[in-house]
């Protein structure tokens, strides 16, 4: 099942991922097409380990701000504040290959 699909935003947290608790950022879970649903696969996760090793501080600084002006873009367009209030926003969501590769909140229908 490849291609554009329109759906909703079934879960979207921000925190650290419980199985992995280096990786935080924002989490979200779609459903599409009847009763299809896919998660976003980390795609807008950061590692904060420790023990993760940068390039240097300003690498690790823009990583950081990309993940928060992603999130930021994304609560922007759906016209919300929180990230718990992006659940039940409606999407189009692409998948590639069986995967998900992007997403974007349906502004015209807001």
């Amino acid at each position: 099942m490849d291609g554009k699909f329109l759906g909703k935003i079934e879960k979207a947290e921000f925190g650290t991922w419980r199985d992995r608790p280096f990786l935080m950022g924002l989490q979200l879970e779609f459903r599409f097409d009847g009763n299809s649903g896919v998660s976003c696969g980390g795609r807008h996760l950061i590692n904060i380990g420790e023990h993760c090793n940068w390039e240097s501080e300003d690498e690790k600084h823009k990583a950081y701000q990309k993940v928060l002006k992603e999130t930021n873009r994304i609560l922007q367009d759906a016209k919300v504040n929180i990230v718990s209030e992006l659940v039940g926003k409606p999407i189009e969501i692409t998948i590639e290959n069986q995967m998900y590769k992007e997403f974007r909140i349906l502004t015209e229908v807001l």
